[in-house]
């Protein structure tokens, strides 16, 4: 693979074959830093290199066509065969598109681990071509720049009607304006609402299956009107601008009950809103609903039998860990047993619907006032609790009660922010807790990650490359490595043109057993715990993930963008 250092693609290519010498590149780098001129120009003017030689030297270097993507009308079409972040991540630009076969300008079109990385993510045959790197980096910019400028002038609404000179938040407009915002969310299944104030615009977002969507701009002189609308149903200071507000909205919707928690946060342009909602009744409370494969349902389900120990339930913000957890308390309670949550905030009434029969008790953590996790666990064990579910572990002194309780004969769940279920471990004995006290309570660490699902009525299968298959050792159902079939999104109006719809989780589980105790206590590293816990069943959320496209559910792209490495 050839080196792109930091001199780029031209530059390297006239080293390589000896054009120009260190020398005349060093100072060549110098020029276009105080010009901000491409490379080849500051070449050319110092007599380097002449323009018409550009795509011979190219062709004969990389052995490919060269070609100018510049020079021709950029077809949407072709354009979006590739996901933005990919053309953003390789710099490349799809430019012809026939069956399945794509053509692909690159800098390098001769960076086999680039191809491959393409290949694997959408599936499409590649025939790379060169081009010069900076006409890649401006049509690139130039493409989203234009669709940003159309986007904007497309969706921008004035609503001259709405207009309120004196800033009143009780304008009817305004409040039909605020519940058909989110109205709208609830109806996308969006699970949060971003209000964002820009300096000419108030820009209007939905995050839809974890992913952040190009938003709604509004006029400027409506953001006031907003702002103070959602602050009155959120029973917050309107008066106050200069200091973030949490606040919660109840609602009926289309029919459903529906939680909106809100939050303002004081920026450059006005306060910013962000408001999660949550829809009870797109709470499934059940573990065989979160998408486990089925050997690590049943283990997991095993692990969930002990009395007493701690289990770990990790992963990023945003990973699915509480939705976990409560389908864990779901599955456990009873009458018989004493259940005490702590949480901040809390996300979901457990005494609600078919759970009023469990004896749950759910606290709300308030830092202000200094009900802590630390405090009020403590507390909580003098309640006589069977389960405590402690909804973060963040420092050292919550991590060693929770522990101790869990040796105290209480069942403890909680959550930590930890790429993989290994470096979990890692984590504890980093936050200053003693590699016995973690040996000897820890049950099981879960970690987890959300994957996008593919749209089941628009999907569009194809036949994965042969070297695919065997790279990533898949096979198809009836075992066969020749009958693979992935899918890629593509997109109709039940899953809003996205080719995607609803979620799953991907998971590894590490379960504790007296080799791995004996591992925590000698301080092993992480991949000879990693190495221990694979041999003792625990599937790497990856190859999770890879089984998960082997079976149409989701696609590569979804997997490399969510897995931890």
């Amino acid at each position: 693979m050839p080196s792109t250092a930091s001199r780029g693609q031209i530059l390297d290519v006239l080293l390589r074959t000896s054009r120009i010498t260190e020398e005349q590149a060093s100072a060549a780098m110098l020029k276009k830093r105080e010009t901000e001129e491409p490379i080849e120009q500051v070449l050319i003017k110092q007599g380097l290199l002449k323009q018409e030689d550009i795509p011979q030297i190219l062709e004969k270097y990389f052995r490919t066509p060269f070609a100018d993507p510049g020079s021709q009308d950029v077809d949407k079409d072709v354009f979006g065969t590739l996901p933005e972040e990919i053309i953003r991540k390789y710099k490349v630009i799809p430019i012809g598109k026939k069956g399945n076969e794509i053509t692909l300008a690159m800098a390098f079109p001769n960076d086999v681990v680039t191809l491959d990385d393409i290949q694997i993510i959408t599936g499409y045959a590649l025939r790379p071509v060169c081009a010069l790197e900076s006409a890649l980096h401006a049509l690139i910019e130039q493409f989203y720049n234009r669709e940003s400028a159309a986007e904007k002038t497309e969706n921008t609404q004035v609503f001259p009607d709405m207009e309120n000179k004196t800033g009143a938040a009780d304008g009817t407009p305004i409040i039909e304006l605020v519940d058909s915002i989110m109205a709208g969310a609830v109806k996308a299944r969006a699970s949060d609402i971003h209000i964002e104030p820009q300096e000419k615009y108030l820009l209007v977002k939905y995050r839809i299956d974890g992913i952040l969507n190009e938003g709604r701009f509004y006029s400027k002189e409506l953001q006031p009107l907003i702002t103070s609308r959602v602050k009155i149903m959120a029973n917050m200071d309107i008066s106050e601008k200069r200091l973030p507000q949490d606040g919660q909205i109840r609602a009926v919707l289309h029919k459903r009950d529906i939680d909106f928690r809100v939050s303002t946060l004081p920026a450059k342009y006005g306060e910013k809103i962000v408001i999660r909602v949550l829809d009870k009744n797109n709470f499934i409370l059940d573990i065989p609903y979160l998408g486990f494969l089925p050997e690590t349902q049943a283990r997991f389900e095993e692990a969930l039998n002990a009395v007493n120990g701690i289990i770990l339930v990790t992963g990023p913000t945003g990973s699915g860990k509480t939705t976990t957890l409560y389908s864990v308390l779901n599955k456990i309670k009873s009458p018989s047993k004493n259940i005490i949550t702590l949480e901040n905030p809390i996300e979901y009434d457990l005494l609600s619907g078919r759970a009023r029969e469990g004896g749950i008790t759910q606290v709300q953590i308030n830092h202000k006032i200094g009900l802590t996790f630390a405090n009020c666990l403590r507390a909580s064990l003098r309640q006589d609790p069977d389960v405590i579910l402690v909804g973060e572990i963040r420092d050292e002194e919550t991590g060693k009660v929770a522990m101790n309780a869990a040796l105290t004969g209480h069942l403890v769940l909680s959550t930590l922010h930890t790429n993989d279920a290994v470096s979990t471990i890692t984590r504890l004995t980093d936050m200053g807790i003693e590699p016995f006290l973690i040996a000897s309570s820890l049950i099981a660490i879960l970690s987890q990650r959300l994957v996008r699902t593919l749209c089941l009525n628009c999907r569009e299968p194809y036949k994965p490359p042969k070297k695919i298959v065997e790279s990533l050792k898949i096979k198809s159902p009836d075992g066969e490595e020749t009958n693979v079939m992935f899918y890629r999104p593509k997109g109709c109006e039940k899953c809003g043109n996205t080719g995607y719809k609803s979620r799953t989780g991907i998971f590894e589980l590490l379960l504790v057993n007296e080799t791995i105790k004996t591992l925590i206590i000698e301080k092993a590293g992480t991949n000879r715990l990693r190495e221990e816990a694979q041999k003792t069943g625990m599937i790497p959320m990856k190859e999770n993930g890879i089984q998960l496209v082997a079976k149409g559910i989701t696609t590569m792209a979804e997997i490399m963008r969510v897995s931890p490495g």
